[in-house]
């Protein structure tokens, strides 16, 4: 497989989810959103090309065309081409609209991925991800760890080492490292996520109590509000989603907006590339715009 057929890639709606944000894991994916009658585009993406071809693994860039993809350019909330959205981590980090010099270009991609470095060599955050799937805890921990201490560290790492304590069970760790957090490494995508995640962890609850007091006023906003998130919590996102919705459609400016605050806590903490998520931020538009 040439350089070019491995990190020039063709993606639409169906296959962005695996190509997009789950190949971001490993290494940053930039979309391209363009189209055949876009003469912008047609400056951009030579330029795009470029550089995705002269260090083959620094990044992958995914073309989109939009004219076959719309849904993906009002779900980011876009409305011209070309658009490039930076994703790292499973999550978008940045973006640009229209066309940038060569050198703004290079500008932007050194922001995230060090000039000349292939993608994934030395990538702690990356490799710890794939130690914890492969289920060393521990090895993943220390990793991050010692990662943290650096001091010029990747700023994802506190924010890993959270999110990976907590999803093997150790909340007070995950608390702990999250409070050590700064303020930039609170801000990043993986900051985000484990922030909300934390959130809705407090609201864990029996479910059996709130689901009778749901049943018994359906009026009741505040009682839906706590039963999505502890739903959402336990694990039950989809269910959980549907009762914060509903919770929307019947108040949702309730108790100082908590009902649409709490639907946008779950998708900080499933991530903005989540199918579900995909799904019920378009719900959430249309009943906004209604």
């Amino acid at each position: 497989m040439s350089a070019e057929q491995q990190w020039i890639v063709d993606v639409d709606t169906d296959s962005f989810v695996p190509e997009v944000a789950e190949r971001s894991r490993d290494v940053p994916v930039l979309v391209d959103l363009w189209a055949t009658w876009c003469e912008p585009c047609k400056t951009l993406g030579p330029l795009l090309e470029k550089l995705a071809n002269e260090t083959p693994g620094r990044f992958v860039l995914a073309k989109c065309d939009v004219d076959r993809s719309p849904e993906l350019m009002q779900y980011f909330g876009l409305t011209s081409v070309p658009s490039c959205i930076l994703f790292v981590g499973g999550q978008p980090v940045d973006a640009f609209v229209g066309v940038l010099p060569e050198a703004e270009l290079r500008a932007f991609l050194d922001k995230h991925v060090p000039a000349g470095e292939a993608a994934g060599d030395g990538d702690v955050v990356s490799e710890a991800r794939e130690l914890f799937a492969a289920g060393d805890v521990e090895t993943a921990v220390m990793a991050l760890e010692a990662e943290v201490e650096e001091p010029d560290g990747d700023p994802r790492a506190g924010a890993v080492l959270a999110d990976l304590l907590f999803e093997s069970g150790d909340t007070e760790r995950a608390k702990q490292a999250f409070a050590s957090l700064s303020e930039d490494a609170r801000e990043t995508a993986e900051g985000k996520a484990i922030a909300a995640k934390l959130s809705l962890a407090e609201g864990a609850a029996d479910l059996a109590p709130l689901r009778a007091k749901v049943d018994a006023d359906p009026k009741d906003v505040g009682a839906r509000v706590e039963l999505g998130k502890a739903l959402a919590a336990a694990g039950e996102a989809e269910e959980g989603m549907e009762q914060l919705l509903e919770a929307c459609m019947r108040d949702l400016h309730h108790d100082d907006d908590a009902p649409r605050k709490a639907l946008l806590e779950v998708f900080d903490a499933l991530g903005t590339t989540d199918p579900l998520v995909i799904e019920f931020q378009q719900r959430l538009s249309v009943l906004l715009c209604s």
